[in-house]
């Protein structure tokens, strides 16, 4: 599972301390999710960003970093190459590209495997242009796009052109502008919008945008992964969760105590249905509607368990 910090804008004190608290929710429905994700064999996606990322008009400089495996003298094996949180990668442009989109610009930038498993690079390439370097726009950046002359560039998060949060997953309309290189003076065009920083979010709120988010997410990572071991026909394996729980680890023994009681009781129903099938049928369907199954139960486990890692709003 992962589960990524709401994103805030850190200019203001109580959102700053709003940010703390969400981020230490976090760490702890991560580590509970560790528990019952190992069991599942699902990888820790918090000690690990996985392959090499690619970006446009870029490779990895070592070529060793875009490798998809490796082998390994100690299994014999080959195996994926991967990078760790802390690790970092060093790109290089392709030719006619910079970071500052200038002819003899820096062409090399570095991403760094962050915290909750995802890469952040600290550069972009850029096509080179007649313009020179790139403008410096307050609280904007690069995307690397060059469109016919114009370069696209970004607010960054916590700002928009009107001021209005961005929208996820839409057009952008209020997060990306373009900036033209007026080719015949050499020079880019001036920007005349601004990037403006989000209107004040109560703490309150940003609280229950987090819980309403990554209850979703928790919720539907535990449920996989009790459906995943009760379908091998295994214990639900959770032993380790409740020690990241603190003064709650009561309330969370309780609860899988019960799960527990409930895989038991279910498999031997589901081993009792099957025979029964096979008896009657010589044979079952494991989509057989009446088969029984733990849906319900892990439903009611993975909420409970969710409640007792909320921030209070």
């Amino acid at each position: 599972m992962q589960l990524k910090q709401l994103e805030i804008d850190q200019h203001t004190p109580e959102n700053t301390d709003a940010a703390h608290a969400v981020h230490l929710a976090v760490q702890a429905a991560a580590k509970a999710a560790k528990a019952l994700n190992t069991k599942s064999g699902r990888a820790d996606s918090d000690s690990s960003c996985g392959g090499a990322p690619t970006y446009p008009n870029a490779k990895p400089k070592n070529f060793a970093d875009s490798r998809k495996t490796k082998y390994n003298k100690d299994t014999k094996k080959r195996e994926p190459v991967t990078f760790k949180v802390g690790d970092s990668i060093e790109f290089k442009c392709e030719s006619g590209f910079s970071v500052d989109g200038s002819k003899d610009g820096e062409t090399t930038f570095k991403t760094e495997c962050a915290k909750h498993g995802y890469y952040k690079p600290d550069g972009v390439c850029v096509k080179a242009s007649k313009c020179g370097a790139l403008p410096s726009i307050p609280h904007a950046t690069t995307t690397g796009k060059v469109v016919s002359g114009n370069v696209e560039f970004a607010c960054v998060q916590g700002y928009s052109l009107d001021g209005e949060k961005v929208v996820e997953g839409g057009m952008g309309k209020n997060r990306f502008f373009k900036i033209e290189c007026v080719e015949f003076s050499g020079e880019y065009e001036k920007f005349k919008g601004e990037c403006k920083p989000f209107a004040f979010v109560p703490t309150t709120e940003v609280v229950q945008m987090y819980n309403k988010v990554s209850e979703v997410l928790f919720i539907v990572s535990c449920k996989g992964s009790l459906k995943t071991q009760f379908g091998k026909g295994k214990k639900p394996g959770m032993d380790k969760v409740c020690s990241t729980f603190g003064d709650s680890a009561g309330d969370c023994s309780g609860l899988v105590s019960t799960i527990k009681s409930d895989f038991e009781s279910k498999l031997e129903a589901r081993k009792t249905h099957d025979d029964k099938m096979k008896k009657e049928k010589d044979w079952f369907e494991e989509k057989d509607p009446k088969r029984p199954n733990i849906d319900k139960e892990a439903t009611k486990f993975c909420t409970d368990l969710w409640k007792l890692l909320e921030l209070p709003s």
